[in-house]
């Protein structure tokens, strides 16, 4: 599922793979909702996760519609099981949320991403994956 690593890490991330399978990264623009409270009228904007793109109706008779929806993420690497480094940082980190989905088979259709053949349509399939992910925790005031 698409995720960010949260507000308590400095906006940089480094993940190794050291043995295994090789899997798919994806990196997801992170989408802005308008919401209109139908109490007063106030817009107010809001970022969400891709997973929870739609229209919604919360409790309090708000509506919200995405402004941007897209069913594509902004980039896909393969990441070769046996030695590979990913790291990503500033506007990947803040603003795009990022996944290796679960799944045992993905076929891979982008054409030309780092790691696919000219024509796409690599075909990745799952299995054990050993790797390290290194993050810098933020220092709050002392």
């Amino acid at each position: 599922m698409p995720h960010t690593d949260g507000p308590a890490y400095e906006s940089r991330t480094a993940t190794i793979s050291l043995g295994g399978s090789d899997v798919v990264f994806k990196l997801w623009p992170r989408r802005t909702i308008k919401e209109e409270d139908e109490s007063d009228g106030i817009e107010k904007q809001q970022q969400i996760m891709p997973s929870n793109l739609g229209i919604k109706k919360s409790e309090n008779g708000s509506s919200k519609t995405s402004s941007d929806v897209t069913t594509n993420p902004a980039l896909e690497v393969i990441l070769h099981g046996n030695g590979s480094l990913v790291v990503f940082t500033d506007d990947a980190y803040l603003n795009h949320c990022h996944e290796i989905s679960e799944g045992l088979l993905e076929e891979v259709t982008t054409k030309g991403i780092c790691g696919n053949n000219l024509e796409g349509g690599t075909l990745i399939r799952r299995g054990h994956r050993f790797s390290l992910t290194f993050r810098c925790k933020k220092i709050g005031p002392s």
